[in-house]
């Protein structure tokens, strides 16, 4: 569970904080006529810092709706006295159309928005087809659009958005997707899944001027990428004495932009074999590491390579100096835990973590480091009352429900909890997640039933009834019931992946496919991108098998292709599904 949009407003008195819901004089407010440039999420203001501190002569502004983050930017703006960043409080989708005017902004980020990746909760995602159309109108003529995330599936997704989106032209035309970008600092966030070796999708788009020519122009075949990607990702590791891995590693190393990539290099090399060269990496790694994360992972690669205790803990020392945060802390801990043994100091740590929480979801997060490293269940419990105490929204109270049920099987505290998070739930998909919890877990089925009851009241939109009427069939089995909230969801169907969705769930979980082909027909008429024919086309197989009918789809999606990308992705749906090319 993760933070969502407030509808409460906050008030601060900050000369860096704007309380505004229109469009501003921004030269006016930074006193220049400088570039303007925004983040939309900026989570802890790391990224938005670092940038401000970069470029001098550009003026930087944040949206985003946590309060801890609003607050914590603040203080770091004022502890480093940036006079070219300002910070609004609020949901961006919401805001964005009224405080930029076209054509206003140099560059948009957005570093890991949440995937959301559950369908009932789609309209919490920040990137939808409108947005991306909202946010191409806000970028001037020579401004670009960054995106990074985590999530293959979210990543995808938003690929196809912009890729449909006629304002924009995607800078990697090929694949669709940039291996690194080296132009931009890095996000802790971001670090966090490098250093695990875990794969991030970077997004990156301009401004399209509008022509005839660029209206009918089609890309018939891919056109050479002029980004200039880290060699990094492409390393091999065969034997080191290979002459063409050498020149890789040279290269990698002369190209790496800071700590995280030197790191990676330094690994690569001593998995090759040359431990004297890749110490020699690791020093330089360590010169130029700034964070807590850098230093502790680095920390790690040192001693399980060199088994050099004694290095290990003096970078494990400038780890913690430069902790910041209860993750930091806690991250911190368990590494030490798990390599030099210290469990000492991994408790000092632990305590400092316990001091410095961000939300309920990193106190979870310690618990469970604690338990694992200690099995110490009076301090896991102490760590949970204080996040119970914290506990004030729908989505604290559901997680903290579930770890402890899970990680203490304490049921009666579970139930608790739970019963707060039915006092706080306000959207349809925090009904039926909650009374899939309770009915599972407690096999109350007369409790789910009232909160299906209360989902039905909150239902929006033709998405909320037929995910209603989804988790109905799939927890409590009741056809008739999920039944009649489907026709709710057809009546409300505007949308071609809503009348899909429905048409899914006709077919999966009543069975009923003559019912569920006539709504993909309807899908079929509504669909206006050729992702939309490339989804419902992979429906049909799934769903109906009707290949033929998929076919038919297929080549209307082709047809509306724009990038060597899209014609990838389609080939690759219709090899899976068909057997075959379209």
């Amino acid at each position: 569970m993760t933070a969502r949009p407030s509808c409460e407003s906050l008030s601060i008195q900050d000369p860096y904080f704007l309380d505004i819901e229109t469009h501003s004089d921004w030269e006016n407010i930074f006193r220049n006529k400088n570039s303007l440039k925004l983040e939309i999420g900026f989570g802890m203001g790391d990224f938005l810092i670092e940038m401000a501190i970069k470029e001098t002569h550009s003026n930087f502004i944040g949206i985003d709706f946590t309060e801890d983050g609003t607050l914590n930017l603040l203080t770091k703006i004022k502890t480093l006295q940036l006079s070219n960043i300002r910070v609004i409080y609020g949901d961006a989708k919401n805001k964005l159309s009224t405080l930029f005017k076209n054509a206003e902004l140099e560059a948009i980020y957005i570093n890991f928005p949440d995937p959301w990746p559950r369908k009932r909760h789609l309209k919490l995602r920040l990137i939808n087809p409108s947005f991306a159309n909202l946010i191409m109108q806000k970028i001037s003529a020579k401004g670009r659009v960054h995106i990074a995330t985590d999530s293959e599936p979210y990543a995808q997704e938003i690929l196809d958005y912009f890729n449909a989106e006629p304002l924009c032209r995607n800078v990697n035309q090929n694949s669709g997707f940039l291996n690194s970008r080296t132009n931009l600092p890095k996000t802790k966030y971001e670090k966090s899944f490098i250093y695990s070796g875990e794969r991030t999708h970077y997004l990156e788009y301009s401004r399209l001027v509008i022509t005839e020519k660029h209206k009918k122009q089609k890309y018939k075949t891919p056109l050479k990428n002029k980004k200039v990607l880290s060699c990094i990702d492409n390393l091999k590791k065969p034997k080191s004495n290979d002459t063409l891995l050498t020149k890789k590693f040279q290269k990698a190393e002369t190209e790496a932009q800071d700590a995280c990539d030197l790191k990676i290099v330094a690994d690569n090399i001593a998995e090759a074999g040359n431990k004297e060269w890749a110490k020699k990496v690791y020093k330089k790694a360590e010169a130029d590491s700034r964070d807590s994360l850098d230093f502790n992972w680095l920390a790690y690669s040192v001693f399980e390579v060199f088994h050099d205790t004694n290095w290990a803990r003096s970078i494990y020392k400038k780890s913690e100096n430069t902790a910041v945060s209860s993750l930091d802390f806690n991250w911190l801990g368990y590494s030490i835990s798990e390599t030099i043994g210290d469990l000492d100091w991994a408790k000092r740590l632990y305590k400092s973590a316990e001091n410095k929480p961000y939300n309920v979801r990193e106190l979870c997060d310690l618990a469970e480091s604690v338990s694992d490293t200690f099995g110490d269940l009076n301090w896991v419990k102490s760590i949970y009352l204080l996040a119970e105490v914290r506990s004030k929204e729908y989505s604290d109270c559901r997680e903290l429900a579930d770890a402890i049920y899970k990680n203490l099987g304490d049921k009666q505290k579970a139930l608790e909890l739970y019963k707060r998070a039915e006092s706080t739930a306000k959207e349809t998909s925090d009904f039926c997640s909650l009374a899939e919890a309770v009915n599972q877990k407690f096999t109350d089925n007369e409790w789910a039933k009232n909160l299906y009851h209360n989902a039905v009241s909150k239902a929006k939109d033709s998405s909320d009834f037929c995910s209603l009427a989804d988790s109905l069939c799939e927890n409590l089995s009741d056809k008739e019931w999920a039944k009649k909230i489907y026709k709710t969801a057809e009546n409300e169907a505007k949308y071609s992946y809503e009348l899909r969705w429905l048409a899914d769930g006709i077919c999966k979980n009543l069975g009923q496919m003559e019912w569920g082909g006539e709504t993909y027909k309807k899908a079929e008429e509504k669909a206006t991108f050729f992702y939309e024919f490339r989804w419902l086309a992979e429906s049909l197989c799934k769903n109906l098998g009707d290949k033929e009918w998929a076919k038919i789809i297929y080549n209307k999606a082709e047809n509306m292709t724009r990038y060597p990308s899209d014609v990838d992705c389609l080939v690759k749906s219709a090899l899976k599904n068909l057997g075959e090319h379209k």
